[in-house]
């Protein structure tokens, strides 16, 4: 943007009263929801099922018999060498994806990048997959996919609380990973049928699946209205009015609104720009830090909580575990998860992001060590065996519920406006990273050619929820309905995070004093 005046964005005078009027404007708008913002919140949100389908069917597809002989050679089961080629290995196609993800969305936007990512990353990749002659290929298929998967990932949150307002975002991305474990349930289901085939469609069908999807939602995101804060970043006031405008019901004065308070922000960004470039690595510069931290360390947290052992693995473990009908048990595992997602972001909106957190990683600490103490006691009788599936089941209710809705909502909600492409990257990044760890680790520990331990991993797992539960109660925000401009604030004045509910911002008083409320808002360009 340049240093000139531009024209008056907004030229509104009927949003009576004082603050308390402009608190339920900036907090609880009405009259916003309409056909044409749920439609956008629907096709971004299922920018995220290729991930759930990948996360799903990984642990079922591996343990597909012919699939084993196929890419082994030989059976029942393959060999924790083996695994570690096919599921940490691609995951570095992911981390690597996230890399790309921030460029992309700051050059093209966040639908374009989406586009790109469905078209020329995981469609290619999953057609690979299921042509794929032997190992070798299998690996770089499953490296394509994941690496133009890691982009959606990146960009569906972003880009999903930059289309709903603050009072609906935990919903609208919690919904969107309520979307994940819908296709979770599905990918799971179709696994179970496919098993009782005696070909290779056994394991074809469920990987031309995840082909055809890409493809599917590459032409349906082209019908999305692009972010109208990424318009705003670049010097298009009028397409981000417009763009607000068609995803707001046409409703002028919760867009003048939002419009300011994106505008607040953005000022307040350009004055700390004009000091200093922007670039990347200002995410770890002294006072960004604590945010880019934060928001990276969720999202690894979430992968140290247990869910790579009981999600990713389940199949694997089950079986290992002797647990009578394991494509059915996951098959349930993956109904709890999906719940899970659609009760955890109601949660997250109404009660906060702080109580969740707390009580959620409090729960899975606990079904942790329930799991490893029933796996520690042999699982020789039927009734250990079903307590171990019913514990696998409830953690993916509670996983899902806590974990999943929140490593997706925090990282996008405490990015400061200017770099939020970068520090949402930085999460990904970090979150794949650790998954390739982990993923490469549970191997190693449970399979009966290596460490043996089976589920009583969940003990290893444990002891991280613990000490989640602990980093949780001093560094999760309650950002609940809170503005970007809010958000500064309070990370600018210092505060503890455990003040952040009951603070009353400064921001609406600098909305007044600049024009709402009777007043044309007049901007300069950053």
């Amino acid at each position: 943007m340049a240093s000139e005046e531009v024209e008056n964005v907004t030229q509104h005078d009927s949003v009576e009263g004082g603050p308390a009027d402009l608190h339920d404007m900036v907090h609880h708008p009405k009259g916003w929801m309409n056909w044409r913002v749920v439609m956008n919140m629907i096709i971004v949100g299922l920018g995220l099922c290729l991930w759930g389908f990948d996360n799903s069917s990984t642990g079922p597809i591996l343990a597909l018999p012919l699939f084993v002989l196929k890419f082994q050679g030989y059976g029942p089961a393959f060999t924790a060498k083996n695994l570690d080629l096919l599921v940490p290995v691609p995951i570095v196609g992911a981390a690597l994806g996230t890399v790309a993800s921030a460029p992309l969305m700051n050059k093209l936007g966040r639908k374009r990048a989406m586009v790109l990512a469905y078209f020329l990353g995981a469609a290619p990749g999953s057609f690979l997959s299921m042509f794929a002659p032997n190992m070798a290929a299998q690996i770089v298929g499953r490296f394509w996919t994941n690496l133009g998967v890691s982009v959606l990932t990146t960009a569906a949150p972003l880009y999903l609380t930059e289309l709903a307002p603050a009072h609906f975002r935990a919903r609208a991305v919690g919904f969107c990973v309520a979307g994940v474990a819908a296709v979770g349930v599905i990918s799971t289901t179709i696994i179970w049928k496919t098993a009782t085939i005696a070909d290779n469609l056994q394991w074809k069908i469920p990987i031309a699946l995840q082909a055809a999807i890409p493809v599917a939602l590459g032409f349906l995101t082209l019908l999305c209205t692009e972010s109208p804060l990424w318009y705003l970043q670049h010097d298009q006031l009028e397409r981000a009015k417009s763009a607000l405008l068609s995803i707001r019901n046409a409703n002028v004065e919760v867009v003048e609104v939002e419009l300011a308070t994106m505008q607040a922000a953005a000022l307040a960004e350009a004055e700390r720009a004009r000091q200093a470039d922007v670039h990347f690595w200002d995410i770890l510069k002294p006072r960004h830090i604590q945010r880019t931290l934060s928001a990276g360390a969720l999202l690894c947290l979430g992968q140290v909580c247990g869910q790579i052992l009981i999600m990713t693995y389940s199949t694997v473990i089950l079986v290992q575990s002797g647990v009578a009908d394991p494509f059915k048990i996951t098959i349930l595992i993956t109904c709890l998860q999906f719940l899970g997602t659609i009760i955890g972001p109601v949660l997250v909106d109404k009660v906060g992001r702080r109580p969740v957190a707390l009580v959620g990683f409090s729960i899975l600490f606990i079904l942790n060590m329930a799991a490893g103490g029933l796996a520690a006691s042999g699982l020789t009788t039927k009734t250990q065996q079903l307590g171990l599936a019913a514990v696998f089941i409830i953690f993916g209710f509670f996983n899902s519920a806590c974990g999943q809705t929140l490593s997706f909502i925090l990282p996008t909600e405490i990015s400061t406006p200017s770099l939020r492409e970068p520090t949402m990257a930085w999460a990904v990044f970090w979150s794949y990273t650790t998954a390739i760890i982990t993923t490469f680790a549970v191997p190693q520990i449970t399979a009966a050619d290596a460490g043996n331990l089976g589920a009583k991993a969940a003990f290893v797992f444990g002891g991280c929820v613990f000490i989640t539960v602990t980093w949780a109660y001093f560094f999760v925000p309650e950002t609940r309905a809170r503005t970007a401009a809010e958000i500064d604030e309070m990370y600018d004045i210092g505060l503890p995070m455990r003040h952040w509910r009951n603070h009353k911002c400064q921001t609406g008083s600098y909305m007044l004093n600049t024009g709402i409320g009777g007043k044309d808002v007049e901007v300069k360009e950053p």
